[in-house]
């Protein structure tokens, strides 16, 4: 019987210690697994910032107008996409192998024009020419330099000459006439191969009395000047921007993949009933000079009003500006523009920043 309890006692003892060692030596923890803020700080990441967001654009159109064909025969080049523009003086059309000027004139051509005649409508065609860097005269006289300014002209496309044959004649249907000086294509009707005759419809362009207007993000943005992105182009955009007028940006813009995308799918127009519409599209509006972020865990902040809070970076209290929060992290910049160190991510009893 003592035999016995002698034997549970150790036992007993054997298990007790077996217990206290579980106890005093537990596995460490990886490395790997360590809480990154557990020391209580954290090395700041610093990145660039544009604060880029999205702006929605929207071209609005009146009526499209009819480009007719001048001559009849067998289209046999054809440069057309809804979105592109065509400028006067060049060609984007070939008829029977010959390529057809596109030239703007204030008075449409309705007669052949010959040497020594008077009107408003030569008067036009000289100043077009002028206008395009060749040296036709200043006035409404069809003159021997107009016929060698037009020729001048032609030859960049390999447009027909005016020759003696034809009296050095200017024909009625020697070139495709534009009403501006640069028209943007709204739909394309013909095709290479297609038999045209003459006024056969070629294209539809936007109205001339086009406009564009610009909504901006509602939400609070970055403070500093800002571009929009127009196929890698920045052009210069106040965030007060509502329409654009600028004749430049508004070629950027009207050139743009995003616009030729959207001009050229059905649903991205809704069409009024006098066929007026609307093309909408979005683009970046970003920082014209990106800025340095701080990106830092939200217990980092202490004393934060509004945007501006403190963090305590090497020991020392610092002033920054809280801009916007990514995957959980908060994204600041530092009001001295100084760099971040070790950064305490419970700043309990900070000490004032400002």
């Amino acid at each position: 019987m003592a035999m016995s309890v002698v034997a549970l006692l150790v036992v007993i003892a054997l298990a007790a210690g077996v217990g206290c060692g579980f106890l005093l030596v537990r596995p460490a923890i990886p490395q790997s697994l360590r809480s990154s803020t557990a020391s209580g700080s954290i090395t700041a990441a610093k990145s660039r910032f544009d604060d880029a967001r999205d702006v929605t654009v929207t071209v609005h159109t009146g009526t499209g107008r009819t480009v007719a064909s001048p001559k009849s025969g067998t289209i046999t080049a054809y440069g057309c996409a809804p979105g592109q523009t065509i400028d006067s003086g060049t060609s984007f059309i070939a008829v029977d192998e010959v390529p057809l000027l596109s030239l703007h004139t204030a008075v449409p051509p309705f007669r052949d024009l010959q040497s020594g005649m008077r009107g408003r409508d030569v008067a036009a065609l000289n100043a077009e020419l002028r206008r395009l860097g060749y040296a036709a005269p200043d006035g409404d006289a069809m003159t021997w330099d107009t016929i060698l300014a037009y020729n001048a002209l032609a030859d960049t496309v390999g447009a027909a000459r005016l020759v003696k044959d034809n009296g050095w004649t200017l024909a009625k249907d020697a070139y495709v006439w534009l009403d501006g000086q640069s028209v943007t294509i709204r739909s394309c009707v013909a095709g290479i191969g297609a038999s045209i005759d003459v006024k056969s419809e070629l294209l539809t362009t936007d109205s001339q009395s086009q406009s564009v207007s610009v909504t901006m993000p509602q939400d609070e943005v970055v403070a500093g000047d800002r571009v929009l992105d127009v196929d890698g182009r920045m052009v210069d955009m106040p965030q007060q921007t509502t329409a654009i007028t600028d004749s430049s940006t508004l070629a950027a813009l009207l050139g743009s993949n995003a616009y030729r995308q959207a001009a050229g799918t059905a649903e991205s127009s809704e069409s009024a009933s006098d066929g007026a519409s609307d093309v909408t599209f979005t683009l970046q509006w970003l920082l014209k000079t990106p800025i340095d972020v701080w990106s830092l865990p939200p217990t980092a902040f202490y004393a934060q009003h509004d945007e501006q809070a403190c963090v305590v970076s090497d020991g020392k209290p610092v002033a920054v500006t809280v801009i916007g929060s990514r995957l959980g992290r908060s994204m600041a910049t530092v009001d001295s523009g100084a760099a971040l160190g070790k950064v305490r991510t419970n700043p309990q009893g900070g000490k004032p920043c400002r």
